[in-house]
């Protein structure tokens, strides 16, 4: 059995294995709408990154303002490899190219592979999740990529993503944001240690 066959049997396992009226409404939702419901987060962890003190006695204020920010360059960056990956790989989307999908949505004229859901949603959640950890709850930092996780199921929900289509938009997506994130640390890092030594 194929990569390509096994992709296959998950896509109709998920498309009509959890078919129901219910998920016929809320994935739609998600797939169009569902980057709506990080605002929730984004207040909380502004709000958070005001309250909360620090060891030197400041705010995380300006840490939650540069978390939105490299979360919000991640996902735009991201839009440059999804374009350049999904014209490389030139791959079909699974509502164009499997009878009998069920399609609940426009099936779109890009090629399939990497998912830009997925890819948008992994390196926005990213920063949000890696970038909070002095200042927010644990249940807090993981609602984003539970987030991005519904948006990117309902892509193959939908019938216009491969799983394993989410899985490479995913996989990019958190290497994306993690890697703004990490260059985000060094640099306060180094800034701190600079105003330090004066």
């Amino acid at each position: 059995m194929t990569i390509q066959s096994l992709d296959t049997q998950l896509l109709l396992l998920i498309n009509h294995g959890f078919a129901n009226s219910l998920f016929d409404i809320l994935m739609p939702a998600l797939s169009q709408r569902g980057y709506f419901l990080v605002i929730p987060f984004i207040i909380a962890m502004l709000l958070q990154g005001a309250r909360r003190s620090s060891e030197q006695s400041k705010t995380y204020i300006t840490t939650a303002v540069w978390t939105f920010l490299i979360a919000c360059l991640a996902a735009y960056l991201s839009g440059f490899v999804e374009d350049w990956m999904k014209d490389a790989i030139a791959r079909v989307r699974p509502c164009r190219a499997i009878e009998g999908i069920r399609l609940i949505t426009n099936c779109p004229k890009s090629f399939s592979m990497p998912s830009g859901h997925a890819i948008s949603s992994f390196s926005f959640a990213m920063p949000l999740f890696y970038l909070t950890k002095r200042f927010m709850g644990l249940a807090w930092r993981l609602y984003p990529l539970l987030l991005a996780s519904a948006i990117a199921f309902s892509r193959p929900y939908l019938g216009v993503h491969y799983p394993t289509d989410i899985l490479a938009g995913a996989l990019l997506g958190t290497a994306i944001g993690m890697t703004l994130s990490l260059a985000y640390q060094r640099i306060s890092a180094e800034k701190f240690i600079t105003r330090k030594g004066k």
